[in-house]
């Protein structure tokens, strides 16, 4: 089955009144699926456990996948009337060129034989970005929900976003503290802006970012003070957290605000009192607090963040994964900054966009998508508008230059489920875990696994 999301429309957002659950297992062993994106429309293929699915040039038709072959047709001029094949085969899917004239390229490089799909591929065809997910039934909700009803200002395609903003969904209609961890320019703010938005608080959304305020005045900007608290406090000033009052006040890069500070916040959020600097008085306030941190283990970095203060404000931190892990998204956060000064993009440069590795993530997409924009001569967005490091990820391939957090130890049932599907080929299951293959290795000899015990025998000839 084929979903069609909407065209991507500028500025519009809205929210949906139900939210999908997850139950366990995540996205281990879901529902194949291919999300293909062009710069203005989104298509979501349900691919054939069994059988194959061509797709090729022609006027678009709902298809209907079982064990049959079915066919794909997408209005794409730079496509072969049949273009590529993916098939569903007991070791996982397989996708083949069937000679097409522009080529197929698996994560940056054309093929030239039938390949194996990996969680995460990227399939370039004609002007299309296409990435192999495997989708759990609470993903799949999820997607939905955010077609429909994006939560930010641009909805995801990325299963593992929807899943992060299913759950924010849920936590902004209570009034708990939330931890957001992810990198630089990941979205912190944007997810924390939508969660007051969708919290129906009355009062103003304030972000202060910890690390620009110098230590001497972090107090008062937060606290306020009174008349006389220092030699240059003439008047009373309110602070920050006063300014957000029956709002929301974001933290963001609270692992950098000094210790002391941090007791206070968590002195805070434990009293709901705030007392200006140099003055004796307590008054109660009405503030939901959101902190935000580029520290992905914030919960045993005591270093940057007080145990205390992380327990507060949630043993779970929320983690918002990077923009590499989602090249399903680039076209549509593309076309969200273009502002609609842009009709097309070349789809060399779309290419190269969804291979960069985004090391300062969705601000760094964000600039130079202004920056190509304003390039631009008859509102096409070509290569030659792109900067170099960019146009390099076309001859390189996936560029991943920033950290990635770990990919925890598989339980015994995946990993047998891994080596079944790739007969027994423990390099091919270290690159579906996307780790190395002696850390593979020293998984499946913990485990007392034989690999050799997952290979089908050959058929006689």
């Amino acid at each position: 089955m084929v979903t069609v999301y909407p065209r991507f429309v500028h500025g519009e957002r809205s929210h949906a009144d139900t939210e999908p659950e997850e139950r366990g297992g995540g996205d281990r062993g879901g529902r194949p699926v291919l999300v293909v994106s062009s710069y203005d429309r989104r298509l979501q293929i349900e691919l054939p456990d069994e059988g194959a699915l061509t797709m090729g040039r022609g006027q678009p038709s709902e298809v209907a996948t079982g064990e049959g072959p079915s066919t794909l047709l997408i209005p794409d001029q730079l496509l072969s009337r049949h273009h590529l094949r993916i098939s569903g085969q007991a070791r996982g899917h397989v996708v083949e060129d069937l000679g097409s004239r522009n080529g197929t390229y698996l994560d940056g490089r054309r093929l030239s034989a039938p390949m194996r799909l990996a969680e995460g591929s990227i399939l370039l065809f004609g002007s299309q970005v296409a990435v192999f997910r495997r989708l759990s039934d609470a993903a799949r909700a999820a997607l939905r929900q955010e077609a429909d009803h994006p939560f930010g200002p641009v909805g995801t395609s990325s299963p593992g976003l929807a899943l992060v903003l299913a759950r924010l969904r849920k936590l902004a209609r209570t009034d708990a503290e939330l931890l957001l961890v992810g990198e630089t320019g990941v979205g912190k703010e944007v997810c924390a802006r939508a969660v007051h938005e969708a919290s129906g608080r009355a009062g103003k959304f304030v972000a202060v970012n910890c690390a620009s305020l110098p230590a001497t005045l972090v107090e008062s900007e937060l606290f306020g003070y009174a008349a006389g608290a220092h030699s240059t406090a003439r008047v009373v000033k309110p602070g920050l957290v006063e300014a957000a009052e029956q709002g929301t006040l974001l933290l963001d890069e609270i692992g950098d605000m000094p210790a002391d500070l941090q007791a206070k916040i968590f002195r805070f959020l434990q009293e709901r009192t705030i007392s200006p600097l140099g003055s004796m008085k307590h008054r109660r306030i009405d503030v939901r607090l959101i902190a935000a941190t580029t520290r992905v283990d914030a919960t045993v970095d005591r270093a940057s963040m007080r145990g205390d203060l992380v327990a507060r404000l949630g043993a779970d931190p929320i983690e918002i994964p990077p923009l590499r892990a989602r090249p399903e998204d680039v076209p549509a956060l593309l076309a969200h900054f273009a502002g609609g000064e842009v009709d097309q993009v070349e789809p060399a440069a779309l290419r190269a966009l969804c291979l960069y590795g985004w090391p300062l993530n969705v601000r760094e997409l964000e600039k130079v998508a202004r920056t190509a924009t304003a390039l631009t001569e008859g509102r096409e967005l070509r290569l030659e508008h792109l900067p170099a490091s960019i146009q390099g990820a076309l001859d390189r391939g996936p560029l991943i230059t920033a950290r990635r957090s770990p990919r925890a130890a598989p339980e015994r049932a995946e990993l047998e489920r891994l080596l079944r599907a790739h007969d027994g080929n423990v390099a091919e299951v270290a690159r579906a875990l996307d780790r190395k293959w002696n850390v593979v290795w020293r998984w499946i000899v913990r485990l007392g696994l034989n690999p050799g015990q997952f290979r089908r025998p050959e058929r006689p000839r």
